[in-house]
């Protein structure tokens, strides 16, 4: 395995396996999550950790866990620990649906793998990330009740052509919906990604939110993705 590195907008080194293609979707998640008053947050199928970096690099200093079942990628969150100098983050090799915190957290961010069974990439890597590999909705959202506070927030991204799924899984592990948000490439094409806010024994009431739009109609990253990924004001 050979390690590439990134250097988020505020400075931030990341560090990643040469083999996994580089997406915004990890920040789309970060943003998303708006990590601000949480004290403890635990990551799920954390990979490198992206979405937590992205979070440290743009101010967050609470407690964070990585959670995965993959050496190289853990390692590749250890190197970015190492190498940043990060003192609130702590890598837990484990399986999601074994895993036992002895604190409950106060949010749990996942970009979990958004393909079914019944598709399943020839490559074992592709697989692990990619593939449910017995991983259903359902024992996600299991194993997040058994983790997050009561009024906890459960924030994740997936595959928009699967959202009846996860609203369904969710409600039936009595996770309320609060905002849905769409990402979309171009403000004309369909959604690729939909990132949603679920609080574990909340109220009801749904907030569908902008989309996210990468590029306007000239090709340009328009301003909010400009802001994803340029240096901001700390």
């Amino acid at each position: 395995m050979e390690l590439i590195n990134i250097k988020l907008k505020n400075g931030l080194i990341l560090f990643a396996d040469d083999t996994e293609q580089p997406s915004i979707v990890p920040w789309l998640l970060g943003s998303f999550s708006s990590l601000t008053r949480q004290k403890a947050v635990l990551e799920m199928c954390s990979g490198n950790g992206a979405a937590s970096f992205w979070c440290v690099d743009n101010g967050f200093s609470g407690k964070i866990t990585l959670l995965d079942c993959r050496e190289n990628a853990l390692f590749c969150a250890q190197k970015t620990i190492e190498e940043n100098n990060i003192s609130n983050i702590e890598c837990v090799y484990g399986n999601i649906e074994e895993y036992r915190s002895s604190i409950k957290y106060d949010a749990v961010i996942c970009n979990p793998p958004f393909f079914s069974e019944s598709s399943v990439s020839k490559d074992a890597d592709l697989r692990a990330i990619r593939h449910e590999r017995g991983l259903t909705l359902g024992l996600l959202c299991e194993a997040v009740t058994r983790s997050l506070k009561q009024k906890g927030h459960f924030y994740l991204c997936h595959t928009p052509s699967r959202l009846t799924e996860v609203i369904l899984a969710l409600h039936e592990r009595k996770f309320e919906v609060k905002q849905i948000r769409f990402c979309r490439h171009t403000a004309l094409s369909l959604p690729f990604l939909v990132l949603l806010d679920a609080v574990y024994l909340g109220g009801k009431g749904i907030t569908v939110l902008p989309d996210f739009i990468v590029q306007d109609n000239s090709g340009e990253y328009t301003s909010e993705m400009n802001s994803l990924i340029e240096r901001g004001c700390r």
